[in-house]
């Protein structure tokens, strides 16, 4: 199914982030392991919660 190349411009950058188990936006979020994203499409702006789920060990 074909994505809109807008929108994975918009949150790319936090989902390799937190794919490499980093803090995806730490001192913004309320748990760093979360991000609320938009992409830029002003007339249809689609929000988006990324969350990092870490495996327990």
């Amino acid at each position: 199914m074909p994505h809109c190349s807008e929108a994975w411009d918009a949150i790319a950058r936090y989902i390799y982030a937190g794919l490499q188990g980093g803090s995806i936006m730490k001192g913004w979020m309320k748990k760093e392991n979360e991000m609320i994203a938009c992409c830029s499409d002003g007339t249809r702006p689609v929000i988006f919660k990324i969350e990092r789920m870490d495996e327990e060990e």
